[in-house]
Order: C-alpha cells, then structure tokens, then sequence
C-alpha cells in the first residue's frame, strides 16, 4: 500500500466518523423531540447512511462496533453491584431467572416452529428475554414513574438479565459447532476458560489491579489513570477473545475486577464518556451493517421476533411480577416496561453472526424488529394503561395474597440526606471536618490523593476518592440529597466543574468554595456557587481586625468594619459575574 493510498484510507475513516456523528446527532434529537430512545436514533441513522454510501468499509465499521462492544460491557461490570445483587437477591433470583427462562423456553418454541435450528432458536430466544435497562428507565423517569411500585420488579429482572449475558456471551461461540458432539466439546471447553478466566480475574481483582491502579493514582495524572483503565478494558478483551470466548466477556470481567476497588467512581466517570462515544458508532454501526432489504426476505423471522419481544415477554413478565405478589396492575406496568430489545441483545446478534450462528437475513430480522420494539414500547404503554382492567383479569388468577406480599424483601438502604460533602481535604477541608465530627454532623470527602483516602476510612470517615470535576463521584456522595458542598481543592477550573455539576444535581443545595483568585470569585459565582472564600482577602480582613484592636477600636466596630468590607467585596465580584 502506497503512502497514497494510506492518506486516502485515513481521510475515508476520518469522514466516515464525521458523517456517522452527525447523523446520530441529528437523528437522536428528532428521536428525543419524539419522546423516544435515543438508541433508536443512532440505528436510523446508521440505516440511511448504508443505504445512501455505497462506499462503507465493512471493517472499519467493525473496529468501531468491537471498541463500543468493549465499553459498554466494561462499564456494566463496573457497575454490577454486588450488594444491589444481594439487596434483591430474592426478586432476582425467583422473578429475573423465572422470566429469562419462561421467555427463553417459548422464544425456543417459536423460532424453532418457523423453522430455525436448535443453535439459532437458542441465540434468538436468549436476545429476546432481554430487555434494555436505558430504554426502561427512561420511560419510566418521562412518566414519572420511577419512585411507584413497577419500579422495584422491573429494575430486579433488568439486573437479572445483566448477569445473565455473562454466560450467554460465555457459550454462544460453542454453538458454532456443526454436530452435537464438537457442540458439547466447545461448550465444555468455553465454561472451561470462562471459570478459569474468573478465577484468574479473581486473583488480579483482589492483589495486582488495585495495587497498580493505586500506584498509578499516587502520581496525581488523570491522563495515566485514564490510560491506564483503557489498557485494562481492553487488553483483557483481547485476552478473553485470544483465549476462545469473547470481547465482551473479557471487558466485562475486566469491570467487575475494578467494580469493588476504590477507584471503580474515578474510573467509571473517565470511561463513560468514551463508552457514550463509541456506544454511538455501536448503534450506528449496527444499522449501517444491516441491509432493509434484506428483511423483506426473512420477514416471518422478524415478526417472529416482534411478537417474542413486545407480547410474549410482556405478557410472561407481567405473570412472573404478579407471582412474586405485585397487584396485577402494578405487574403490567411492569410487563409493558420491559417489552422491547436490549443494548446487550445487539451484543448477541453481533457476536452471533460473527462465530456464523446466525446469517445476515437472520441478523437483518432482528435489527428490524428491535427498532420496530422500541417504536412500539410507548404505545404497548400507553394500550396496557387503557386496557388494564381487562388485563388484570386473569392475573388475578395467580396474584398471591395480599399478606403474603408484606414478606417481600425490604427496600433498598436509604440515600445519605442533610449530610456535607467536603471536596478536598487539605488545610482548609481538614479544619470543616475536625469541627464536623466534633459536632458529630456526617460528611462526606472527595479526594484525589489514595492514600489520604485510605488514611481516612482507617479512621472511620467515609472517603471517596476521585475527581471531584467527576460527575459519577458526585453521584457517589449522593450529592443530590446533600445540604451542603464544600470545594476546596486548589484547581480552580475542576472547583469550577464541580459548582456547576452540584448545581445542575441538587438545585436547593448550599455551596461554599474557595477561589485562590480574584477572577475566579465572579467565576464560581457565575457558576452556581452559594458563597465563595477568597483566602487573600480573608487574610487581608484578618490582619485590618488585628491592626484595628491595636487602636483601641471596640470588637464590635471591628466586627461591623471587616463585615461590610466583606460584603462589599463579595457583591462586587458577583456583580462582575452578571
């Protein structure tokens, strides 16, 4: 290949990310104007590029889709929770696996009826009990329904289903067999790897990864940090696919390594802005691989797999929420939240087609019907609303006694509310924490330094460490429910970052930074910040006080000077930010 030819190739790759980017752009704003996911954006907007360049690099598009594949399943693990795991172990054990296996014994049916093999109906009824946790929750925070009943049971399958792709992703390649005995003999072998994978992932999990990743932080460079977390996304990935199962299960293994260390709010905040990004060329890419017309040829495939998602699993998920002692009402809901294809659903396909389980027909069918799903969930919706009495009817059949529902496992702990959030814990952070504890009033510190942070929770103090300019480590103070934010830390523009990020999360709350600078006073103030310190001035105050005493002036003329200098000073500089 010529120096040309490479320049061109470059210049080709660099237009199609510009071109992909737009388009998702613009088609998730009209998806969102329309109340829709914005995943379905993304899709359409992959589907018209296809069809409109007949010029796309099916390899590049794959590069693409394997870095959004990485990330996405790299940030789930980071965010698998075992203590949320244990909180509704028993919904999801009892509800999520009841309805994973309900969905995938009648999916297997279905397809197999149509005439698909055992390997394909498999693949297509285990991507078909999934459901996708952004779409779910969206449309129950558009219909403010995220704090009622539905609620609990949905996010307990949702999280059920998570866990369950683990195995799934694990064992699809050891269908790619052509005969039940090398089937059994790459299944075997893929169960083998993946529990020697976990076990390896175990080891490092516990002494080498956090021991490196704490080295790392103790240099202060988030750029290290940063680099140094995609290393192990996606360096185990490779790994992971290197040793016979699968990108996706390699970065999800890397997660879950990081998910239990004290970096795991650092890193997810550094990783979700690339997993959003490439998660975009992912949709995009899907839909730019996936031919409509196509699906005109494989069309029963496609109802086939509509009618799974949106009936089917409703319909079985509604029964499985009503078993474990929810209203019928409240187990539609439910039911109609969930019908719809999951993110980690396309994960399947791809996979599947890539280890030649499924063929392009088969892969277009489910493209199709997935956008078909999350175009039909709001009005499946809005139709169990209208028609639920009818519907409740013969749940009522099997609905539990309404004693029996008070047995149910207790709600989650309760969100930390009225505490402080001290970001920085220097000189000026440490003082506010020595009086809080004293007062015995509960904080919370953000700090980027490890060691400090680990000095602290030695002492009983809840640390976090992190950016503070992070906003999943804002989220892990619970800044939301906070009374007060102290900031601080001396960089001026992360302190910046960080007002603006409280605010927007916790419009009620009280926050107090420190500005070494006279022009970052208007700056924070502009920002969103309740009161600002600037420790110059402060200084400059302390010593009129002090010359003023050696006069004989009275403490209370003092008191009035330096606090009309005070506030002369401060509204002055709030003035320069309006």
């Amino acid at each position: 290949m010529t120096r040309t030819d490479i320049e061109v190739e470059r210049q080709e790759i660099f237009l199609l990310f510009l071109v992909v980017t737009g388009s998702a752009i613009i088609f998730g704003l009209v998806a969102v104007r329309f109340r829709q996911p914005v995943v379905m954006g993304y899709l359409l907007a992959g589907l018209l590029i296809g069809r409109v360049s007949q010029h796309v690099e099916p390899n590049v598009i794959q590069a693409f889709a394997d870095f959004g594949v990485t990330f996405l399943m790299f940030s789930l693990g980071i965010q698998f929770s075992f203590r949320e795991l244990l909180e509704l172990r028993h919904m999801v054990l009892r509800g999520g696996l009841l309805q994973m296996g309900l969905t995938l014994v009648v999916g297997f049916l279905i397809y197999r009826v149509i005439g698909l093999s055992a390997a394909q109906a498999f693949v297509l009824a285990a991507l078909s009990a999934i459901s996708s946790s952004i779409v779910g929750f969206t449309v129950m925070e558009l219909r403010g329904t995220l704090a009622q009943p539905a609620a609990r049971p949905t996010a307990a399958i949702l999280l059920a289903q998570d866990v369950a792709v683990i195995p799934i992703v694990a064992i699809i390649p050891a269908f790619a067999g052509s005969g039940f005995a090398d089937t059994a003999v790459r299944l075997g072998r893929s169960l083998l790897v993946a529990t020697l994978a976990l076990v390896i992932i175990t080891v490092l999990g516990i002494r080498i990864v956090p021991w490196i990743l704490f080295q790392i932080a103790q240099l202060g460079t988030r750029e290290l940090f940063l680099l140094s977390v995609v290393l192990l996304a996606i360096g185990t990935a490779v790994g992971s696919e290197w040793a016979g199962l699968s990108l996706a299960l390699g970065a999800f293994l890397a997660g879950i390594v990081v998910s239990e260390s004290e970096f795991s709010y650092q890193v997810l905040g550094g990783i979700i802005p690339l997993r959003d990004i490439f998660g975009v060329m992912f949709f995009a890419g899907l839909g730019l691989l996936a031919d409509p017309v196509k699906l005109l040829d494989a069309w029963p495939v496609a109802l086939a797999i509509l009618l799974c998602v949106t009936v089917i699993k409703s319909i079985l998920t509604a029964f499985v929420v009503t078993v474990l002692g929810y209203a019928p009402a409240v187990a539609l809901r439910s039911g109609a939240f969930l019908a719809q294809i999951g993110e980690f659903s396309f994960i399947l396909g791809l996979l599947s087609l890539q280890v030649g389980i499924i063929d392009e027909a088969i892969y277009n069918a489910m493209i199709g019907a997935a956008i078909g799903s999350l175009l039909l969930n709001t009005i499946l919706l809005s139709a169990t609303e209208r028609a639920r009495k009818f519907l409740e009817v013969p749940l009522r059949l099997v609905a539990r006694p309404p004693a029996l529902v008070e047995e149910q496992p207790g709600p989650p702990s309760q969100t930390l509310r009225g505490h402080v959030v001290i970001a920085g814990y220097g000189r000026a952070g440490r003082e506010v924490g020595r009086i809080l504890q004293r007062r015995r009033f509960y904080f919370v510190v953000v700090e980027r330094d490890p060691v400090l942070v680990r000095e602290l929770r030695q002492q009983g103090i809840a640390a976090i460490y992190g950016d503070v300019a992070n906003e999943q480590v804002l989220l892990a103070a619970n800044i939301p429910t906070a009374r007060v934010f102290v900031v601080a830390v001396p960089d001026a523009f992360a302190a910046e970052t960080a007002v603006r990020l409280a605010r927007a999360l916790n419009p009620t709350l009280d926050i107090i930074a420190r500005a070494d600078r006279r022009a970052f006073v208007s700056r924070l103030v502009e920002a969103g910040a309740t009161e600002v310190v600037h420790p110059s001035f402060e200084a400059g105050l302390e010593m009129v006080r002090h010359t003023l005493h050696r006069f004989g002036m009275s403490i209370q003329e003092i008191q009035a000077i330096v606090a009309a200098r005070r506030v002369d000073y401060y509204e002055e500089q709030a003035g320069l930010a309006d």
